[in-house]
Formats: structure tokens, sequence, C-alpha cells
């Protein structure tokens, strides 16, 4: 072999490759043993993006900033509780409808059962009364763990809810402060651009949360009228619960159609009922797929799909829920970050949404499309 085709062969370095993957598990391990207090310390700090524009804007008014910072939160909490308050009435009647509810779901459990026996035979000495007897004592023996689970839920949350407060006002009270401390972390004639960069990460997490908080509100007038326009009770509740569920990415926005066709299936005779929402909440899927979602907040946060959904189901498996919600917007964070670093810059391709897209010149249909979406 020559040595010119020796010395043209790409390097490989295990040393490099075994740090890497230890960091990356180091720092997975870190974020799943630290959930209880680094959750709300992430969501406080997404939260504390979209809120730094109010306080600096009532401290330009000549509030003091812990006064401004106070005032906003407990604006926001307001904010929260109103919404709360303008549901509650729904809600409540809901949970007085859950036996009801538990009773037509055990008659549609033991019916499908006995059709399935007598059609197949799997199991042929049950009869549709014993498979009733048998879903209420399944009802009636989880009841009392769901009951546990629910209290320690509620704890949890309402623990997390207390830290993120918090953890919102101390960032947003020494931001300053930190601020110049991580930029003191950066070589003294890279100060400049690693305050660029910091400044980068904090619009990307401002305008994701600004998005998502218009794709709600819109998902939510679209999904409560719909339901109205086809009979379901509780048309605003469902609506906007669906809204909110779409937090969550792909997953949310199925779940937040299927708990109301499940309602209009139980608590109504005609089958169109539930087939009239499933292909509304379809149709509204599709325009947020399509439409909503990519301009409201897809453009904020400029990551193709394929880390979109690697991001859900790593933040699933680390954080559940939470992490299902957060580990998208952190995603992109990190995108900026890793375009200001030579190193990193691969990473950064790789995590953009234009992957697919060619880059050789424009044919000519291309610049007419391209003109007419500019008229």
């Amino acid at each position: 072999m020559k040595t010119s085709d020796v010395d043209s062969r790409m390097s490989f370095s295990i040393r490099q490759l075994f740090f890497a993957l230890s960091s990356v598990l180091g720092i997975i391990a870190l974020l799943h043993l630290g959930r209880t207090a680094i959750v709300p310390l992430a969501f406080a700090l997404l939260i504390s993006f979209i809120l730094y524009p109010i306080c600096s804007y009532l401290e330009k008014l000549g509030t003091g900033r812990m006064w401004a910072i106070v005032w906003t939160i407990l604006g926001v909490v307001l904010l929260i509780f109103g919404i709360a308050f303008l549901f509650s009435t729904q809600i409540i009647n809901i949970v007085r409808e859950f036996d009801d509810f538990k009773e037509k779901l055990n008659d549609v459990v033991a019916g499908v059962t006995n059709f399935l026996n007598n059609k197949i035979s799997l199991i042929p000495e049950l009869n549709e009364e014993s498979l009733r007897e048998m879903s209420q004592r399944w009802f009636s023996d989880k009841s009392g763990g769901l009951v546990t689970n629910t209290l320690n839920n509620t704890a949890l949350f309402l623990t997390g809810i207390t830290l993120t407060i918090i953890y919102t006002f101390l960032l947003l009270l020494y931001r300053r402060g930190l601020k110049k401390a991580f930029v003191n972390f950066a070589a003294e004639d890279k100060r400049e651009q690693y305050a660029s960069m910091i400044d980068n990460m904090q619009r990307v997490g401002q305008k994701y949360l600004t998005g998502m908080f218009i794709l709600i509100m819109v998902l939510g007038v679209l999904n409560s009228c719909g339901l109205l326009l086809i009979g379901i009770d509780y048309a605003f509740f469902f609506g906007f619960l669906a809204a909110f569920l779409a937090i969550v990415p792909y997953v949310g926005t199925t779940l937040g159609g299927a708990i109301p066709a499940l309602y209009a299936f139980m608590n109504y005779e005609s089958y169109w009922y539930p087939a009239g929402v499933i292909l509304m909440f379809w149709f509204i899927q599709v325009l947020e797929g399509n439409f909503l979602n990519p301009k409201i907040v897809g453009g904020n946060l400029n990551l193709n799909a394929l880390v979109a959904i690697m991001a859900l189901i790593s933040g699933g498996l680390v954080w559940g829920i939470p992490g299902m919600i957060l580990f998208l917007p952190y995603m992109a964070i990190f995108k900026v970050a890793c375009e200001h670093y030579k190193e990193l810059s691969p990473i950064s391709y790789v995590l953009k949404d234009d992957l697919y897209k060619k880059h050789d010149k424009e044919t000519a249909v291309e610049r007419k499309i391209k003109k007419i979406f500019k008229k």
C-alpha cells in the first residue's frame, strides 16, 4: 500500500468516543436521578425567558426589580386560576358523571367480550352478567390504588409548582449576575460572542413559549367550535383540554381527540357523534401539522421531524410527561449553542429543519413558487 493512500485515510479515536459516550450517559443519569429538582428548574428557566420582557418593561416604568417580578408572577398565577375557575363548573359536572360513565364502560366491555366469546369461543363459560361483575370488581380493587396514586401525584405536582415559582423568581432576580457569571467562563476575547449566544438561546425559548400559547388558544377555539357544532356537552372544556395536550407533540393531539370521542361514544345513542368527533379532530390535526404548527411554532424552533420524535421519546424515558414537553424546546436551544462552536457545528446541521432540502441551484418552477408566496 502506498504511503499517500495511508495518509488519506480517516482517523478514529477510541478514547474520544469513550469520553463522549460516558459524558452522555452521565448527563442522562444525572437528569433522571435529580428530576425532582431539575424539572421545576427547567420549567422555571423557560418561564423566565417569556416573563423577562414584561419585567423589563415594568422596571422601565420605575417599578423596582423585585416588585416587578412579584407583580408579573402574580399576574400569571391569577390568569391560570381564572382559567381554571372558568372550567371548574364543567369539571365538577364531569366528575359527578363519572359513576354513570363507569357503569356504561362496564356494559360496553361486557358486551364486546361476550360478543367475541360467542363468535370466537375464547372463554365460553363466561356470560355477560359474570363479565359485568368481574369488571365492577376490577374497578373496585383498583379504586384504592387510584386514590393513593392521585394523592401522591397531586403532592408531587404541588411541590413542583411551588419550586417552579421560587426558581422563576430567583432567575429573574439574579438574571444579570447569572449572565455575567456564565460569560466569565469564556475566554476574554470570546466573551462578547458568548453573550450573544446566551441572548440567542433566550430568544429561542421565548419564541417557543409565545408560539405555544398562541397555538393553544387557536386550537382551543377551533376544537370548541367543532364540538359545539357536533352537539357535544362540555365543548369548551374538551376543546381546550385537547389544545393544552397538544404541548406534547404528536401524542398529545391524539389523546386530546380520543377523550371527547370516548365521552361521545358513552353518552350518545347515535354513533355519528363519536365519528363526527374523530373526523373533526383528524381535520384539525392535519391543519395543525401542515399549517398552524409550522407557521406558529415550527419556524421558531427550526428542528426536523426526526429530531422532534427522538426528543419526545427521550424526554418521556427520562422525565415522563414533563420531559416530553421540555426536551423539544431545549433541543432547539441546544442547536443554537452548537451553531456557535466549530466542533459542534455538524450537530447543529443535523438538527436543522432544512436538512432534506437541496442545496443546488433553484429551478424555474421553484423560483415561480417563491414569487407566488412572496406576493
